[in-house]
């Protein structure tokens, strides 16, 4: 009969990991194979590229301040999203949970639902309807004598941050329903019974427990709202340019792969600091939420 000992020599056999470090070493090749294009240069007049390997396009990167306005642009606008997606998908989320009204449930749920199951060419489009010189809120405001010419709600950052706040809410409200299932309402009930308001009971001890929940949320939400590019090019019209937009217009405008291998290669660096962060400040606080509970 095999030991104990055995099973756990058997179980971390180097052979288990094998189909994990295939497929490892399937998307790393592929990232390799990225960074290697973006150390190469593109060939003038022509869409191919070549040349002895160089930092010439991270140095052209830095040195464009178009490319770094474009950056800082997304991380503006991401960031804009994740705290308008925080202001409304938390008090969403928190209805969702506490609510004994199993109508109202399911109808934010259904409200949820909906919008994850028309895709995102469609709902872009159906933004553009909406918000265009003569859709339902231009032909409604003008109807009630609100305003006196439509509004430019589309080709402009007001229409994509609509549609991406539209998009990344309910990816939201979905990730915050978990940390605030596991807020024990017995909580926010003692502190009740003990001379607090809700109000009170909600801000000491519902929302700082919430907390971890709140910042994977947000990381979630950050990293959705930085990788758009739909919504911009189709709402933006062209005048709404995120990174997604510029590395595509580099490939399939420019021909430039590497310089669009290096924008890329940066972009991803800069997400993976933002993503680290959220995860560090998690990690960070979810000790105390703990030792407070």
């Amino acid at each position: 009969m095999a030991t104990d000992k055995d099973a756990l020599q058997h179980r971390a056999s180097p052979w288990n990991f094998t189909p994990a470090f295939v497929v490892m070493a399937f998307f790393f090749s592929a990232y390799a194979t990225f960074l290697y294009t973006s150390l190469l240069h593109q060939v003038p007049g022509q869409a191919t590229y070549g040349g002895a390997p160089s930092l010439a396009n991270y140095a052209r990167y830095f040195s464009s301040a178009s490319d770094l306005a474009v950056l800082g642009k997304t991380l503006w606008l991401s960031a804009e999203l994740t705290l308008a997606s925080l202001v409304l998908g938390y008090p969403v989320a928190y209805v969702i949970v506490r609510t004994e009204s199993g109508a109202l449930r399911g109808l934010l749920l259904g409200a949820m639902a909906v919008t994850f199951l028309s895709g995102s060419v469609t709902r872009a489009y159906a933004w553009l309807i909406i918000l265009g010189n003569k859709g339902l809120i231009n032909a409604l405001l003008l109807q009630l004598g609100v305003i006196a010419k439509p509004l430019q709600l589309v080709y402009n950052e007001t229409g994509v941050f609509i549609a991406l706040l539209h998009f990344v809410l309910p990816f939201f409200v979905l990730t915050m329903m978990g940390p605030l299932k596991n807020v024990p309402r017995s909580l926010e009930e003692s502190a009740i019974n003990l001379g607090a308001t809700r109000w009170r009971a909600f801000l000491h001890v519902t929302l700082p427990l919430a907390v971890p929940g709140i910042i994977a949320a947000s990381s979630l939400t950050f990293a959705m709202a930085l990788s758009s590019f739909l919504f911009p090019l189709v709402l933006g019209g062209g005048r709404v340019r995120m990174v997604a937009n510029a590395i595509y217009e580099y490939i399939f405008a420019s021909y430039d792969f590497p310089f669009a291998a290096a924008t890329a290669t940066i972009f991803l660096a800069v997400a993976l600091f933002f993503v680290w962060a959220f995860s560090a400040a998690q990690k960070a606080l979810t000790p105390g939420m703990k030792r407070s509970a």
